[in-house]
């Protein structure tokens, strides 16, 4: 995901306000990486959005490296700013978590507010839940993009007061859909690989345990024993995790004999590419374990091309209470739901269906309107009193 902004912007050494404001100086940190991730391609467009809707606030994005000669200047940058905001989870958390660790101090120390910005909590691997807890007990203000998330969080016991901190910002695309197409090699392969499927199954964003990637297989192979000619196309790459899910998946294509029906592309940063390799998707297939929730970043992107969408049903509206744009997809009939209790053989019937249908001829997510939404109720989590 290719998101841009001027060197200022993401330095955190731009201006933080009009000439003449001498408050509400706020300073989103998050730890850059070479791929850019989704929970920081969110606090970069955030920030942004913020500057743009709210120019006499003064907000700014404060990159934390792992190396610690950096420490003096982001300290000094901490000092001079109101309060903070650590857009978690915070990704390279083996290497470059001590740094920000270090930084949450100095921030409590000199009492500087503490905000977090959380996009998931069960999903992770305890390690990572136990080291970001630290950030969450000394912090005044969770803010969250799913009531799912932070039911999540009022439920871990040991976050005490959890419940109290939280604040819902709706969730908005990170990616928006580009004019023209990019053929690249990669989406040549693509074409070559799938050009004598009866159905290519679509899966978008980063693959992991939380996302059940594994049972979009299952699923093919149900639809090959139909004498179906179905691959699932992973547009994305595996997580670095310690659970060994990268494995565990391919044992999986293997057990089921279905290796030449498999396709993943790795990470694409580039958004024409995106977009051109989703065109060759008959249908998106996610079959979330706890429903449809209004974190999952990845239907609201793929909504933004013109494939039928599948997706588990959610399990209760008021999920969707807090983001009007999403209720008003699911409320249109825009998405295909699937439900608790579908088993293989009608989640297949369910795909194929969609797919038949074929494609959307209009826009489903309002870019713009969805993000004065979330960037209102996030300015009102951070600056209340």
């Amino acid at each position: 995901m290719n998101v841009r902004f001027s060197a200022d912007t993401i330095d955190g050494s731009a201006p933080m306000r009009a000439a003449g404001r001498s408050h509400e100086r706020c300073l989103f940190l998050l730890t850059p990486t070479s791929e850019q991730c989704g929970v920081e391609s969110f606090a970069r467009l955030m920030v942004s959005e913020l500057q743009k809707n709210y120019p006499d606030d003064g907000y700014a994005v404060l990159g934390v490296s792992g190396r610690w000669r950096d420490l003096p200047a982001l300290l000094r940058k901490i000092a001079k700013a109101d309060q903070i905001v650590f857009s978690a989870p915070l990704v390279a958390w083996k290497r470059k978590l001590l740094l920000p660790f270090a930084i949450l101090m100095f921030a409590r120390l000199a009492r500087r507010p503490v905000n977090v910005f959380m996009h998931e909590w069960g999903a992770m691997h305890w390690l990572r839940r136990l080291t970001l807890a630290p950030f969450l007990l000394a912090s005044r203000t969770i803010i969250t993009v799913s009531p799912y998330i932070a039911g999540e969080l009022a439920n871990a016991r040991w976050l005490f007061g959890a419940a109290a901190k939280c604040r819902l910002a709706p969730n908005a695309p990170v990616i928006r859909r580009p004019r023209e197409p990019n053929v690249t090699e990669r989406v040549q392969r693509v074409r070559e690989a799938t050009k004598r499927c009866d159905i290519v199954i679509g899966y978008f964003g980063a693959i992991y345990k939380g996302k059940a990637a594994t049972a979009l297989l299952d699923v093919c192979d149900a639809l090959h024993r139909r004498g179906v000619r179905a691959t699932v196309l992973y547009v994305g790459s595996f997580l670095n995790s310690i659970d060994g899910y990268e494995q565990q998946f391919w044992a999986h294509v293997a057990a089921l004999g279905i290796e030449d029906r498999v396709i993943v592309t790795g990470y694409v940063a580039d958004e024409a590419e995106l977009y051109t390799l989703f065109e060759e998707v008959g249908c998106f297939l996610f079959l979330f374990p706890e429903g449809l929730t209004s974190r999952r970043s990845s239907v609201v992107h793929t909504m933004q091309s013109d494939r039928p969408v599948v997706v588990s049903a959610p399990r209760s509206m008021a999920e969707f209470a807090h983001h009007a744009g999403f209720r008003r997809l699911i409320e249109g009939g825009t998405l295909w739901f699937v439900p608790d209790d579908a088993d293989l053989a009608a989640i297949a019937d369910q795909v194929l269906v969609a797919a038949k249908q074929g494609g959307r001829s209009t826009a489903a997510v309002e870019w713009d309107a969805w993000w004065r939404a979330t960037t209102a109720a996030t300015r009102a989590a951070i600056m209340r009193r």
